[in-house]
């Protein structure tokens, strides 16, 4: 790790790469929360709409309980997500290392 450092630091061709790096790569970052936020501010505003045409009120507390249900929703999809994604993967493992074994430990038919 210090060699890294100092070799950046000494050589300022290997600095000027990083730092071009590391802009693009929060640019990135910053363009996705963007993103992220401008979705939720339109669904926001959307939900908003509906309540109003709907003749419901619409107030912090209501705001608050949609969110929370939101987040709770997102929660939940991306556990099921993680736990299939985890299933998947183990199936997926599991089926390369008997394959694998088979290759190297074939049975004899006779």
């Amino acid at each position: 790790m210090d060699q890294s450092i100092e070799m950046l630091t000494s050589n300022p061709v290997y600095m000027a790469v990083a730092v071009v790096l590391a802009i693009i790569i929060l640019l990135g970052v910053i363009k996705k929360l963007i993103k992220l936020v401008l979705v939720v501010s339109a669904v926001l505003v959307l939900w908003v709409a509906y309540m109003v045409w709907t003749g419901e009120d619409v107030t912090v507390e209501s705001l608050k309980e949609g969110l929370q249900s939101g987040v709770e929703a997102v929660k939940e999809k991306a556990a099921e997500s993680s736990e299939k994604a985890r299933e998947s993967v183990q199936k997926s493992i599991e089926e390369k290392t008997e394959e694998k074994l088979d290759q190297l430990f074939p049975t004899k038919d006779n």
